[in-house]
């Protein structure tokens, strides 16, 4: 075995991706596969038209830099890949009837797939209450198309991350808080880098100059996205309590409780 296998093989064990109940991705508490793949296209189709608005208004405002820079936007990259993501598979799912698109794909892509997830259902809290509370200008004068792209990433974006708490059966292992707080250690290095360059913070309250509050700001974040994970993943584990004896109806109506817990030796093939 090989030290690149050896790694991956330790690399998966601590993402705990043989645990992980594969058939979460495409299915639902409530309703059918069917119905899930339905919203969850929908939304796909917003959020890339508000990716595609957002695209628009920065060149043409002459701000695209924002766009690869500012944590909301990313954050919604994020949420549009997520969905976009978990379309294709609730797809696959319904056309093939199995979950081939998860088993057949390198196992580090799906345990990807739970990391966005995690911060997806993170980020999506933090955002809107971060710019309606801190950074919203009442007399900031914007056009029609302005106003979509900002309320769309301020307010739509939370009903976009409930709609799918509500009807996907998507879990949050322990070890998933690393999507959440690894990606603002990232973003706060970006967030550094942009500074070196353009000689200004991107988010006032990330000012190094002003070292007690920045310091409060870092690990206030760290904190507060840990607390948050934890706090979203009772509420999930609450939800598939609440809704068992619906998830048992829905399973056998849609075919897709034959696919829960699926053995290791099902995941090989992924490795």
């Amino acid at each position: 075995m090989t030290t690149a296998t050896e790694s991956s093989l330790v690399l998966r064990k601590f993402l705990g991706y043989d645990t992980l109940d594969l058939s979460r991705v495409v299915s639902s508490n409530l309703v059918s596969a069917k119905a899930l793949l339905v919203i969850r296209f929908i939304v796909s189709l917003h959020l890339s038209a508000v990716f595609i608005a957002t695209l628009y208004v920065s060149a043409r405002d002459n701000v695209f830099y924002m766009v690869p820079t500012t944590f909301t936007n990313l954050s919604n990259i994020g949420l549009t890949a997520y969905y976009l993501t978990a379309t294709y598979h609730s797809y696959s799912f319904i056309h093939h009837k199995d979950l081939r698109s998860l088993t057949s794909q390198h196992w580090f892509l799906t345990c990807a797939l739970f990391l966005l997830y995690a911060s997806v259902a993170v980020y999506h809290i933090v955002v809107p209450a971060i710019y309606w509370g801190m950074l919203f200008n009442p007399n900031n004068d914007m056009d029609t198309l302005n106003l979509y792209v900002d309320f769309s990433h301020h307010g739509v974006d939370f009903v976009c991350l409930l709609l799918e708490m509500i009807f996907n059966r998507m879990e949050l292992p322990p070890i998933y808080v690393l999507g959440p707080t690894s990606m603002i250690m990232l973003y706060m290095f970006l967030a550094w880098i942009y500074f070196a360059v353009h000689g200004e913070w991107l988010y006032s309250f990330l000012d190094w100059s002003k070292k007690s509050t920045a310091v409060a700001s870092y690990i206030g974040l760290l904190l507060a996205f840990s607390l948050i994970f934890v706090i979203q993943k009772y509420i999930h584990q609450g939800r598939d309590s609440a809704l068992r004896s619906r998830r048992a109806v829905v399973a056998t109506q849609d075919g897709t409780g034959t696919f829960e817990n699926i053995k290791d030796d099902e995941k090989d093939e992924s490795a």
